[in-house]
């Protein structure tokens, strides 16, 4: 007896989804599988995303190493949602990690570091897209930083622009996939996410060495494994949501089909369910942890302000 398969998420399935929502015939000639991505990426990063943000249960999370240059001059990563952070770190021990939270200082404010308002230790400011350390030489040259951001979902790729990995040989970095699109040659960059729930990014970025189909030869294979969908940097195979959040975004996409269609009254009746699988998606993805409350700290306070002093002294790390 087989074994029954396992649910995919990716986007074949949400188009299946959308168009069941929307009720639009598979014959229609508006919207091709390409433009159903388009519509459900503008809905994903512009709508879901945020209301998922704004539950604080830092969701998309996630972080980037740096090493302090004498500039104290930091760039945001590209990827952040809105080059926003989420905290700036500094490395005090790699291994077991020690991280002291860098205090974010203002413009208004920053006149007074180390000349009577801050005294004993240092902080940071943003200025247009980068971090500036201040004072520039309050943590030492190479130190290392780390950045936690939300990272920006990827754009949805349409089916024919990606595939999944079947097996990989690690010594000749090679990944036999079900489908290789036509269109990918020697040089294709490509990043690749998990197939499993998270839907994290397993690689950032590989490059194709050689394309024999199903086969590619690669120039790393690390991070990547067997199930993983390899798409074009800068696409997924899958949306980098909650899996309980895929049918709220098909349903806001299914209503700005309809409205492209010039169907008013589909788009409304469609619009009825969004607001109640809106709070129910926030009901499901709320409260991560329900048995433990968050315990609060003052980031730079009390306790934790004197032993920073003691740790470091003087104003430098």
């Amino acid at each position: 007896m087989a074994l029954p398969q396992l649910p995919q998420y990716n986007n074949e399935q949400l188009i299946l989804q959308i168009k069941d929502d929307s009720g639009v015939p598979t014959s229609q000639l508006t919207y091709t599988d390409e433009e159903f991505c388009r519509l459900a990426t503008n809905r994903m990063q512009n709508i879901v995303v945020p209301e998922i943000m704004s539950v604080r249960e830092e969701y998309f999370v996630d972080f980037e190493d740096v090493v302090a240059a004498s500039t104290g001059i930091i760039p945001i990563p590209e990827k952040a949602v809105g080059e926003k952070l989420r905290s700036v770190c500094y490395v005090s021990q790699a291994n077991p990690l020690v991280l002291v939270n860098l205090p974010r200082l203002t413009l208004d404010t920053i006149s007074g570091v180390n000349n009577g308002a801050f005294t004993y230790f240092s902080g940071f400011y943003v200025q247009d897209n980068s971090i500036y350390l201040y004072p520039n030489a309050g943590v030492a040259v190479n130190s290392t930083i780390r950045i936690y951001y939300y990272r920006r979902a990827l754009t949805l790729a349409p089916p024919s622009a990606y595939g999944q990995i079947s097996s990989i040989d690690v010594p000749s970095n090679t990944v036999v996939l079900n489908y290789v699109p036509s269109v990918w040659a020697i040089g294709t960059r490509l990043n690749s996410v998990s197939s499993t729930p998270g839907f994290s990014v397993t690689s950032d970025l590989t490059t194709i060495v050689t394309t024999s189909s199903p086969s590619l030869v690669l120039d790393t294979v690390v991070g990547l494994s067997v199930g993983d969908y390899l798409s074009v940097e800068g696409y997924s195979a899958v949306p980098q949501i909650p899996v309980e959040a895929h049918a709220y975004l098909s349903q806001l996409t299914s209503a700005k089909a309809l409205q492209g269609l010039g169907d008013r009254a589909g788009m409304e009746a469609a619009l009825k369910d969004v607001e109640k699988m809106k709070q129910n998606m926030l009901i499901m993805i709320s409260s991560r942890v329900d048995g433990s409350g968050k315990k609060m700290i003052a980031g730079n306070g009390g306790i934790r302000r004197a032993a920073s002093m003691n740790r470091f002294g003087n104003g430098r790390w």
